[in-house]
């Protein structure tokens, strides 16, 4: 499994003994075999579910999950319900229809289809998929238990594809833990479909490098490359992995890393020029990411970012370079982009954190021309 790397079975073992508790006890307290915990704490067998890290640290009492886990993560205890949103406690407290009626597995794809088409372009994304997503993962989950064995694999990919929209929404809004609990979850349903195993590894790398884990994103996205044989999805776990190996300012391997994405671009051609501008997109970012400012403003000039059907995307590019500007000390360029990002999806100002960062930044360099219209952006972060 894709978090395989997360656990190492000795912590546990070591912070079982130092509760007193038997391993048949904590077995039996988690919902697991006794030989299954055994195998664990040997190392013998992965714990490849961090929901399951969560119920063995729920009773161990580990509020700090870097206790168990191999870096810096902090989930939320599971015992008061009130203490979170209804995205929290849809993934923390995952429930079933009570009346075991569920929709179809194509009903659930077209359900599915509609987020994502949301995610994509609506410029109110962040809100819709707040209201949105607790009722469809519940939809998913059912529709996915009570498949016909026909349609169980159909079944799982809806349920993947669910738990990459929360990931995705977590994600982008920074909070990260819980966004790594969804991707997680992304991992372990997909594993039936062509193109999900890929896929939601990379999206499990995303959530890792905002979490600092640069090495295991960038082999987990190069591990995802062998499981499609789709060129675009290959080209986006490439493109991920650069981003990975950016943040460890390890130069050549990141062009490298961007010169294969920009060839399997180049193979796609013309009917896939959205995947080339993606890649340029992404060479912009990572100068951001190493602090090449004018590199990446540079690089930007020839770059129209409305060739992207996401808009999700266009917004975080238009990030990158506001960020880009502001350090070079242009507050009228960052402005500008800010602006572009308000175009596309005012509620990117509010819900993400890099753009709260973003404008502090450019009211601390207190330019007079563009001094009023950050008081207004500033509101939309609010």
């Amino acid at each position: 499994m894709a978090s395989d790397f997360l656990v190492d079975g000795g912590r546990i073992m070591a912070m079982r003994r130092s509760r007193g508790l038997s391993r048949r006890i904590l077995a039996n307290l988690v919902g697991c075999s006794e030989e299954w915990l055994r195998l664990v704490e040997k190392g013998a067998r992965p714990l490849d579910r961090l929901s399951t890290v969560m119920r063995i640290a729920d009773v161990l009492r580990v509020n700090d999950l870097s206790e168990l886990v191999g870096g810096p993560i902090t989930l939320p205890a599971t015992g008061d319900h009130g203490e979170y949103d209804e995205i929290s406690q849809a993934l923390l407290f995952p429930r079933l229809c009570a009346d075991e009626v569920a929709e179809s597995v194509h009903r659930v794809h077209r359900h599915v289809s509609s987020a994502w088409e949301i995610w994509q372009r609506s410029p109110r994304r962040y809100t819709e998929l707040h209201r949105r997503l607790p009722a469809l993962l519940l939809m998913a989950e059912t529709s996915a238990r009570l498949a016909k064995a026909a349609d169980q694999e159909a079944g799982a990919a809806n349920l993947a594809q669910v738990y990459r929209l929360f990931a995705t929404l977590l994600r982008s809004s920074g909070r990260h833990p819980l966004a790594l609990l969804a991707a997680d979850r992304a991992v372990a349903a997909a594993t039936a479909d062509l193109l999900l195993p890929a896929v939601t590894r990379a999206e499990l790398a995303e959530v890792l490098i905002h979490l600092g884990r640069y090495a295991d994103a960038r082999r987990l996205c190069l591990a995802a490359t062998e499981l499609t044989a789709d060129p675009s999805t290959t080209g986006t776990c490439y493109l991920t992995a650069a981003l990975a190996t950016a943040e460890e300012n390890d130069l050549l391997q990141t062009e490298e890393l961007l010169n294969r994405a920009r060839k399997i671009g180049d193979r796609l051609g013309a009917g896939r020029a959205d995947f080339l501008t993606e890649v340029d997109l992404h060479t912009v970012v990572v100068a951001v990411r190493m602090g090449r400012y004018r590199q990446a403003i540079r690089l930007a000039a020839d770059i129209d970012a409305a060739r992207l059907f996401a808009k999700d995307r266009q917004a975080r590019y238009f990030l990158s370079l506001a960020t880009a500007h502001t350090m070079d000390r242009d507050p009228e360029a960052a402005t500008a982009m800010l602006r572009k990002v308000v175009e596309t999806c005012p509620e990117e100002l509010k819900y993400s954190p890099g753009a709260g960062r973003v404008v502090q930044q450019l009211r601390l360099l207190d330019c007079e021309t563009t001094r009023g219209e950050l008081r207004e952006i500033a509101r939309l972060t609010a």
